[in-house]
């Protein structure tokens, strides 16, 4: 996909946002998902306190379970993610997962880091075995497996998951009920459209390799594998809920800053933003052009015009500094 056509695609599904929303709301109720619409991170939070307490809970990492603080909601939440999880006991911020955060990592700190989350000390060519063994235990005994999304394509009712990892698939896959928590801006006409545009995400990242795992996620389980008759809940989980976050994207949009919301957290505006706002606190995490709009709704931001001159990025839909600037000033 060229840039014009990916900023193209980005402009036209945030312009037909409304659209969008109502006709995903309606299939993906149609396909046995039950779905919330969470207007600020609070209330998602109260959701999932509801839905998840004192449960057995897996997660993995994403943008939407950070920005509402997935672990201080629900502390005893599994996560899944290894570079998160390597990143956290090493005390690291963890900005954008795209942009290979442990690159300069020593590889005896990455497995000091895996073997204090494994519980014990395994030669390193038996650690990522017993990870999995780990993991897949954890996936086996969960009542909930939570994870974001990468996209919903509204004309089918279908959650997309895509990763390197697999994890994903596992928390979606194996728990008796899978929650995926989504930001607004990320409904798509179509699945095509939404494979477009994650791939471009992925190729403007530092790894630029394609996702290796792709989870289509069209309602609970079922199959129709015996006579035809359709059973639900037998390869997967028994039941699908979405919620659907808010959170600040209404608002930028209508103050007419939703070019912000067409963000497809690639990482390539994460490098400039973290070495300016060093000593600014909160940074949100992952660091993206969309998530620091989204913080300034409740955190303002003041940046002084050397910093801005010295901002600028290759972004592959087209966002600049100056629709940053811009987005900041509500």
């Amino acid at each position: 996909m060229t840039c014009y056509h990916a900023q193209t695609m980005a402009q036209q599904r945030i312009e037909q946002h409304t659209r969008l929303l109502k006709q995903a709301i309606d299939t993906l109720t149609e396909k046995g998902c039950v779905v919330h619409i969470a207007q600020d991170a609070a209330e998602a939070a109260a959701l999932i306190s509801e839905l998840c307490r004192q449960t057995n809970t897996v997660c993995t990492f994403a943008p939407e379970l950070e920005e509402i603080h997935l672990q201080q909601i629900l502390p005893q939440a599994m996560q899944t993610d290894l570079e998160a999880v390597v990143a956290q006991t090493l005390e690291r911020p963890y900005y954008n997962p795209r942009r290979a955060p442990l690159d300069d990592t020593e590889q005896s700190q990455i497995v000091q880091a895996l073997q204090q989350y494994l519980g014990q000390t395994v030669p390193p060519e038996q650690l990522l075995p017993a990870l999995k063994q780990k993991m897949k235990a954890a996936a086996d005994q969960a009542d909930w497996g939570i994870t974001g999304a990468d996209g919903i394509a509204a004309d089918t009712g279908t959650v997309i998951l895509a990763e390197d990892q697999g994890n994903g698939r596992l928390v979606s896959n194996i728990p008796t009920r899978h929650l995926a928590v989504m930001g607004l801006e990320k409904l798509y006409p179509s699945n095509e459209a939404a494979l477009e545009s994650i791939h471009v995400a992925w190729s403007a990242g530092s790894r630029q390799n394609p996702p290796v795992y792709y989870s289509y996620i069209t309602g609970p389980s079922r199959t129709g594998d015996i006579e035809g008759i359709i059973v639900c809940g037998m390869h997967g989980p028994l039941e699908v809920h979405i919620i659907l976050l808010d959170n600040g994207r209404s608002q930028l949009l209508s103050h007419g800053k939703g070019k912000l919301l067409q963000c497809l957290e690639c990482g390539q505006c994460t490098a400039a933003l973290q070495q300016l706002l060093h000593d600014h606190q909160p940074i949100p995490a992952p660091l993206t052009c969309k998530s620091l709009a989204l913080a300034n709704l409740h955190t303002p931001y003041q940046l002084e015009h050397a910093q801005w001159d010295a901002l600028h990025w290759q972004c592959p839909v087209g966002i600049t500094a100056q629709d940053l600037k811009n987005a900041l000033t509500i």
